[in-house]
């Protein structure tokens, strides 16, 4: 029986210990930062792009503040990424308003899949001339609907697909009432690669024409080659603005050397989104960086310079005297 009483005042010793442990180590976690993941990675666009080149910049603003975590950007497109969000191969990535909506909505290029989960915006970059049609200067080429009249053989480059880019440029063929397909019926071609493809093809004469937005690659090849844009005509921007929500904006004359006078265009907003499992810390911390750093990293690329991150009212994650708020939802 003295055995007994022993053994049972030792289990009972054991349990008060083992509990005085796990209080303490509950007690220890609170105010006191999330632990730092061991990988974050960033997807942004395809080499040669401009999203890809601001994402290792955003990675450079992370590194001191995460100095144990090991940060890689990553390849995609802005209707790949908030799926690649979802299913845990990146935890931060660039996309467009109107596609976040259609990812959280399950609709349009998620309709099949439906909803996009464990996906959460936080900041707003700013707005991408989007479908800028460019053909060389001095070939036959006049206008979109011309092409489309006559039927003509072109060859058309866009952004990969998964891309938002290459999602506009279909939208804008359906909106003249044709399709990748229907060209390639007449002997020419629509073809989905990254920009500095696009731009190699343009040099060396296996391509015909350019549709897409103003990319580090695209001023490359506006050295080698004169280039004039076609315009897409009004009724197809305000169609396109109806029904996909796209915005509108007028790209002065003279900004670029290839484009002389105003030219209206559809545009988007890149924005960042994180994993929903990312915890609120660490999300805080990622904002927070690159807001105290939006002067450097807004202007890597031209159409990133009016940054404006104030998609909510109230910032959840970080807010600062500049304004640069976080997203809310």
């Amino acid at each position: 029986m003295d055995k007994m009483k022993k053994t049972v005042v030792l289990v009972l010793m054991m349990a008060l210990l083992l509990s005085m442990g796990t209080l303490g180590a509950q007690g220890q976690t609170e105010g006191v930062k999330s632990e730092d993941p061991k990988f974050l990675s960033i997807a942004g666009g395809s080499v040669g792009g401009g999203w890809y080149v601001l994402c290792g910049v955003i990675a450079e603003f992370l590194t001191p503040v995460f100095p144990d975590t090991n940060i890689k950007v990553a390849t995609g497109g802005s209707v790949s990424n908030p799926s690649s969000v979802s299913a845990g191969k990146v935890e931060v990535a660039m996309t467009q308003d109107n596609i976040y909506a259609d990812a959280l909505a399950g609709s349009g290029p998620y309709a099949a899949d439906g909803v996009v989960k464990d996906l959460t915006g936080m900041l707003r970059l700013g707005e991408i001339y989007m479908s800028i049609f460019l053909v060389e200067e001095n070939s036959k080429y006049e206008s979109i609907q011309q092409i489309i009249d006559n039927k003509m053989p072109i060859r058309i480059v866009t952004a990969v697909q998964g891309a938002s880019p290459s999602l506009a440029t279909d939208r804008v063929l359906e909106a003249y009432g044709v399709s990748a397909a229907k060209i390639k019926e007449w002997g020419g071609s629509v073809s989905y690669v990254s920009y500095a493809e696009a731009t190699s093809l343009m040099k060396d004469g296996h391509a015909d024409a350019y549709c897409g937005p103003i990319m580090p690659a695209t001023l490359e090849l506006a050295v080698s080659k004169d280039l004039k844009p076609l315009p897409l005509d009004g009724n197809i921007i305000d169609k396109l603005h109806d029904t996909y929500k796209y915005g509108i904006s007028t790209v002065p004359g003279g900004k670029y050397d290839f484009i002389k006078e105003d030219l209206r265009v559809i545009t988007e907003n890149p924005i960042l989104v994180v994993s929903s499992k990312l915890s609120d810390d660490v999300v805080y911390r990622i904002t927070k960086a690159i807001c105290e750093n939006d002067d450097k990293g807004a202007c890597i690329n031209d159409h990133l310079c009016d940054m404006d991150s104030r998609i909510g009212s109230t910032a959840r994650w970080w807010t600062d005297s500049s304004g640069c708020d976080a997203i809310l939802s």
